[in-house]
């Protein structure tokens, strides 16, 4: 890595001025915050595989008479998946900055370039950030797991395996909406309005049971969006209030004023669309401290690096109790 300073040098020259007002003109990029992971319960563990089960007993209840005759079976269903280890590595080499209008992120009078000022303005304002970021629109969701080739660094959306390929792998093998598959939607409607309807539909062939359970309707932010146009067009009131939990009443549903519709930038550009119990959203993690410390070492002269590593998946618990389209399914 090297820090590109060509525009600042074209702009203010290569030079340092001395004062403040540098340092209340610098601007940071904007990244998109790390979302759909906090609507995940963390489980910290020492272990790199998650194991559950799900326990299920047949019918018990029967008529009455006086000869014993005992039913129902007790079944188990495991479940287990793996968590993923993925890291961060960076190095800069911050002398390119102290001749130029971002001189202050510099110090020359230390010799040690990893205690300069530049080292904790990058790690807080642009690594970390931007670590969300990557997880959030790369991994979380359309991740991809591939082996990194040895001494090359892994491509773009290869960390992890994300949720749309958890709930693929879940619905081939029969076993999300308790054994039943994809609920059908078809893609979704060009009308607005008809889409709100599509939603609708989706939610109500949940089965009734677990439905009080829910909370919020995964989704694209364009689907997002789209839905709250067609509430508003379909049922034609005034949605320009919050509703008891905090959320906007053109997100919810009309007959499930609990239910949240919420559009993910994770989930962009996809017409997959889910839901599961809160408790059953799990993110595994080991190591976890260490996804927000980096270690900072001068380790070549003048050479700043910096790089942490810890384990993580977003999965369920259930998969019987994840409850998704037919959309984006291959």
């Amino acid at each position: 890595m090297s820090i590109n300073v060509e525009d600042v040098v074209a702009q203010f020259g290569a030079f340092y001025k001395p004062g403040s007002d540098n340092q209340k003109n610098l601007r940071n990029m904007i990244y998109k915050p790390k979302e759909t992971a906090s609507f995940f319960q963390n489980r910290p563990s020492d272990d790199t595989i998650f194991r559950s089960n799900m326990a299920a007993l047949t019918r018990v209840v029967q008529p009455f008479q006086k000869t014993f005759t005992p039913i129902g079976a007790l079944t188990f269903k495991p479940n287990q998946f793996d968590l993923f280890q993925m890291k961060i590595d960076v190095q800069e080499a911050p002398d390119a900055l102290v001749k130029t209008y971002v001189g202050f992120l510099g110090d020359i009078a230390e010799i040690d370039r990893s205690k300069w000022p530049f080292v904790r303005w990058f790690l807080e304002q642009h690594i970390m950030p931007k670590a969300d970021e990557d997880l959030e629109t790369l991994e979380y969701f359309a991740g991809v797991f591939a082996a990194p080739e040895e001494g090359v660094a892994g491509a773009a959306g290869t960390s992890m395996d994300g949720i749309r390929k958890v709930i693929r792998g879940y619905a081939t093998a029969g076993r999300t909406n308790v054994g039943n598959g994809a609920i059908s939607t078809g893609a979704p409607a060009s009308d607005d309005a008809d889409f709100c309807t599509q939603v609708e539909d989706f939610f109500e062939a949940i089965p009734s049971v677990f439905r009080k359970k829910l909370d919020i309707i995964f989704m694209s932010p364009e689907n997002e969006l789209k839905y709250r146009r067609g509430k508003r067009k379909k049922y034609g009131k005034d949605f320009n209030f919050v509703t008891n939990t905090g959320v906007s009443a053109l997100l919810t549903l009309e007959d499930f004023p609990g239910i949240q519709v919420k559009g993910f930038e994770s989930h962009a550009g996809s017409d997959l669309m889910w839901t599961s119990i809160p408790m059953n959203r799990i993110r595994a993690l080991k190591k976890a401290s260490l996804a927000n410390t980096m270690l900072v070492k001068e380790y070549a002269p003048r050479t700043v690096s910096a790089y942490t590593d810890w384990f993580e998946a977003l999965n369920f618990e259930v998969p019987e109790f994840v409850f998704h389209n037919d959309q984006d399914l291959e």
